[in-house]
């Protein structure tokens, strides 16, 4: 880069040189190195600034940027172990709510089995129950007219009993001497026969 200013430099100043129409040179090319040096900068200012920036790079590097680095690394490392936990935490969760998705199917499904089971069960014990009231009420009514035929019974025998007592009052009253059993017997048939009829 130095070598490259020299020859702008120098070109510049031919050309300064050439346009000049004095002659006094001298003077002229005093001026010039003059402002040639001027121009130029100072090799020990510049190799100083130089060595300066590169402490100064140095130390950022070393203070700042490593130590950045570093947290930046951590923090990276930090969110990618959290997202690796967060997928392990989401697959066991998945894994989780699958088994207790199966274990509510399952439990569905024997509830309904249960259901089922029980109104089967209740079906033929309403079955078994209307037979045996069925066959309740059969004897019931089988008795009740046994015991209307035998009430009847009675009720006959009673009434026939009322009514031969009361034909041999009125026979003894009409015939005004006791009847004796063969007539009583023969009176009494009689009227029943006439009943029946």
């Amino acid at each position: 880069m130095v070598k490259k200013n020299k020859i702008f430099f120098t070109f510049i100043s031919l050309v300064a040189l050439l346009s000049l129409t004095s002659c006094d040179t001298s003077a002229i090319s005093d001026r010039f190195v003059t402002t040639l040096n001027n121009m130029l900068p100072n090799l020990y200012i510049t190799l100083m600034q130089l060595l300066l920036f590169v402490i100064t790079v140095v130390v950022f590097i070393f203070l700042a940027y490593k130590p950045l680095k570093k947290k930046l690394q951590a923090r990276a490392d930090y969110i990618k172990n959290n997202i690796d936990e967060s997928k392990k935490k989401n697959d066991e969760a998945t894994e989780q709510l699958k088994k207790a998705n199966e274990i509510v199917f399952q439990s569905q499904k024997k509830a309904g089995q249960i259901i089922q089971d029980a109104q089967i069960t209740a079906e033929t014990k309403s079955q078994n129950l209307e037979k045996e009231l069925a066959k309740s009420i059969e004897a019931q009514r089988q008795q009740a007219h046994k015991d209307i035929e035998a009430e009847r019974e009675k009720m006959i025998k009673e009434a026939k009993t009322q009514v031969v007592d009361a034909a041999i009052n009125t026979s003894k009253e009409i015939l005004k001497r006791e009847i004796k059993v063969e007539d009583n017997d023969r009176l009494i048939n009689e009227f029943i026969d006439c009943l029946d009829k």
